[in-house]
């Protein structure tokens, strides 16, 4: 599970393979992806190698589901990360949030929305963003929104150098690609064959159904 997908009806999954992958990787594991809560996330967990459960598997969905970045581009950097890193653990984990099990349900995380469900007050983003600290609510959800008076207002000018980045990717369009990638070669046949071989080794089977 370190180095290849365990369902293998994923090994030839397409995944990104442009110019621009390194730089929008660089952005993900620095914490400047231009989304508050994802940034917000990987800068907590670079200074103090730890986030909760529900933030790892954003950024695991935000890595692989929106930027459409290869697992294995990913999957080293949070396991340095990790204070509490154990690699059973890890690589299954890592594997099931980005969608290449072809047994877990797919989740596709939003950042915006888990920021107004999970950080309404807007705490823990301007700790861990503090460029976007005098910014109120729902501004602080989606700086990219500002009008250019507000800019002026709270000071926060997104395309000066050094300043907070505008967000890398169209949110909603990436999304929309993501659900038709995942579910389309969820369907394939080679899929569906490997989701039976791995059931049949790793659940129990159902004692009510023996003779």
């Amino acid at each position: 599970m370190e180095f290849r997908a365990v369902n293998r009806g994923y090994a030839d999954f397409p995944y990104r393979q442009d110019e621009n992958i390194a730089n929008d990787l660089a952005a993900w594991e620095t914490g400047r992806t231009g989304y508050p809560l994802v940034d917000a996330c990987m800068r907590c967990l670079n200074a103090t190698g730890y986030i909760n459960f529900r933030m790892r598997s954003m950024l695991v969905s935000f890595l692989c589901h929106h930027l459409n970045i290869d697992w294995q581009c990913g999957v080293k950097h949070l396991a340095r990360c990790f204070l509490d890193f154990e690699p059973g653990i890890h690589y299954a984990q890592f594997q099931m949030q980005a969608g290449i099990t072809g047994t877990n349900t797919i989740r596709i995380y939003n950042p915006t929305k888990q920021a107004t469900e999970h950080d309404p007050d807007g705490q823990f983003i301007k700790q861990w963003v503090p460029e976007l600290r005098d910014l109120p609510v729902p501004l602080l959800f989606e700086p990219w929104l500002i009008t250019p008076l507000e800019a002026e207002m709270y000071n926060l000018h997104l395309r000066e150098e050094g300043s907070y980045p505008q967000p890398i990717i169209d949110l909603e369009d990436a999304a929309k690609a993501a659900r038709e990638r995942l579910w389309g070669w969820r369907k394939r046949a080679d899929v569906k064959e490997e989701k039976v071989r791995i059931l049949g080794r790793h659940v129990r089977p159902d004692s009510r159904k023996r003779d």
